[in-house]
């Protein structure tokens, strides 16, 4: 959720103050986390570097049209390899790269068709979207570690290394403490305010009482925004100098 939060926050302040200056710019996320395989993470995750890879790399290469599956997996392993080292001179974002080189491939040349399909019921639904998200979770370990050693002793914690269980003292603390807004970062990475604005506009058609309901929540939300915004602002002044992840970038 922070590296998430992190970079999609900061590419929509690009986009605000683009539009300030007449410039439209495409959005950069497309709610990744709903994603149920790697291929459509990637379609939603960091748009811009994805097409950026795709047009000036993977189709010069050759892509998907190709004569040969090795070719078609050396394509692969160039544009992720790329992808690692271009976020950093190091091993842990090698690894990251290879990492989803591997699944990628893996989806390529054995499911295609199926990540192309919806689920066809809601077990093999919740096993897609299970899947997805733990492949980005273990590659986002990676991605945030300092050091190749430190990524592999997260993982080791992840899955149980550690004697503290989960649920100690420090850690239901914590939870505690920060419970509202882990809520409200998990809420609104589901594109939840984009249906709620479908069902406004069905109400709208409607005419009569529910009309009248859009109507007053076109005049609310942007109060509502605007408090949000002095809420944040607030956090801000209060809180101690905490630079972007990917200002690194």
């Amino acid at each position: 959720m922070q590296i998430y939060y992190d970079f999609s926050g900061y590419s929509d302040m690009a986009i605000g103050l683009g539009r300030m200056f007449g410039f439209s710019f495409e959005e950069n996320f497309d709610y990744p986390y709903i994603s149920s395989s790697v291929t459509e993470f990637w379609r939603r995750w960091h748009i811009s570097l994805g097409t950026w890879f795709r047009d000036y790399v993977y189709i010069p290469l050759g892509g998907s049209r190709v004569k040969s599956r090795g070719r078609l997996v050396f394509n692969l392993a160039v544009v992720w390899i790329l992808t690692g080292i271009w976020h950093g001179a190091a091993w842990n974002f090698l690894f990251w790269g290879i990492w989803f080189f591997v699944l990628l491939t893996i989806e390529k040349l054995f499911f295609e068709d199926a990540v192309r399909r919806p689920g066809k019921n809601l077990p093999v639904t919740i096993l897609r979207h299970g899947y997805a998200f733990l492949a980005a979770l273990l590659g986002w370990v990676l991605f945030r570690a300092e050091s190749l050693p430190l990524a592999g002793k997260y993982l080791a914690a992840m899955f149980g290394s550690t004697p503290a269980p989960a649920g100690d003292t420090t850690a239901l603390l914590f939870l505690s403490q920060k419970a509202v807004f882990f809520a409200a970062a998990i809420v609104f990475s589901f594109p939840i305010v984009p249906w709620l604005g479908k069902r406004l506009d069905g109400l709208r058609e409607k005419g009569g009482v529910a009309s009248v309901c859009a109507v007053l929540w076109d005049a609310v939300y942007p109060i509502l925004m605007l408090g949000l915004l002095l809420v944040c602002t607030a956090y801000l002044l209060k809180s101690t100098y905490n630079p972007f992840i990917y200002f690194n970038f």
